[in-house]
């Protein structure tokens, strides 16, 4: 999987899939000092999660033996 990095100021978004129907939007809502704060606009059938919530989730279900 590769990596995409771009610049955003605060206010703009990026739209994840298809223009015409995205699987949804990410927006920089606020950059203040060394903290960026993003909001997620996606359907509520897709997961949104920190990574260090991922993670925990991933070990759980990995030692209740759920793939």
């Amino acid at each position: 999987m590769g990596e995409l990095v771009v610049t955003r100021r605060e206010g703009e978004e990026i739209v994840l899939g298809d223009p015409e129907k995205p699987y949804g939007i990410v927006r920089v809502v606020s950059i203040r000092s060394d903290r960026v704060r993003l909001g997620f606009d996606f359907p509520r059938d897709i997961s949104v999660n920190r990574k260090e919530v991922y993670e925990l989730k991933e070990r759980q279900y990995k030692e209740r033996g759920v793939q």
